[in-house]
């Protein structure tokens, strides 16, 4: 369980009993969880959490937070690993269907939005991690649009939410307005359909002001 505000207490509850519910394990660190997903890593308990990351001092909102906690204790829950990409957000923080983790390959593929408010530095797509423990590492991206398109690009007003699946070691991303086929292992692109082809010009708008 987690509440938040700029900090982020994560409770163990042991909740054998339904009568009587106990705290068992407490963390507290700074942003926070969105949304909590229990993983194994080589027989250990562990929680993925998505979020925000705060920074301390000033108390800003400033950035996408990965971590992964080790619950195997009940009575003391640590943050094993954490991965903070600054400026970005990530809709797996409300959109839990955009959330995928794949246990046999140990990879974590969520998506990522970043928007600069200029020509350069802007992102919409998917980030594919590799999570071992102790360790999360950004294995490769998927870009569905690229960042001059972002910025200067007319997009129909139709937009899809970001979903991802895979199928005999081929990930499919959908996102906004392209659908794209990458091999899991590699991360080279097979294919990439734009739904967008072919827009009417009097019929566009800016890429996230719809």
């Amino acid at each position: 369980v987690v509440t938040f505000e700029q900090t982020d207490p994560l409770y163990v509850l042991n909740v054998s009993d339904p009568t009587n519910p106990r705290v068992t394990g407490e963390l507290q660190i700074p942003g926070f969880s969105s949304y909590l997903h229990p993983i194994q890593i080589e027989g250990v308990n562990m929680m993925i959490g998505v979020g925000r990351h705060v920074d301390p001092r000033t108390g800003s909102n400033d950035g996408a937070k990965i971590s992964l906690f080790d619950v195997s204790d009940p009575t003391n829950p640590t943050e094993n690993a954490t991965y903070i990409d600054l400026g970005a957000y990530s809709s797996a923080d409300n959109d839990f269907y955009s959330f995928r983790y794949l246990n046999l390959n140990q990879k974590l593929i969520l998506p990522k939005r970043k928007y600069t408010r200029r020509p350069e530095g802007n992102f919409d797509g998917f980030i594919v991690y590799d999570i071992r423990l102790g360790n999360i590492t950004p294995s490769y991206e998927i870009e569905h649009a690229n960042s001059n398109d972002i910025y200067f690009g007319c997009w129909y007003n139709a937009r899809m939410p970001a979903r991802s699946l895979v199928f005999q070691s081929q990930l499919t991303t959908i996102l906004s307005h392209s659908v794209i086929s990458t091999d899991l292992g590699t991360g080279v692109q097979n294919w990439n359909m734009s739904l967008d082809n072919g827009i009417d010009q009097m019929e566009c708008g800016g890429y996230f002001y719809w």
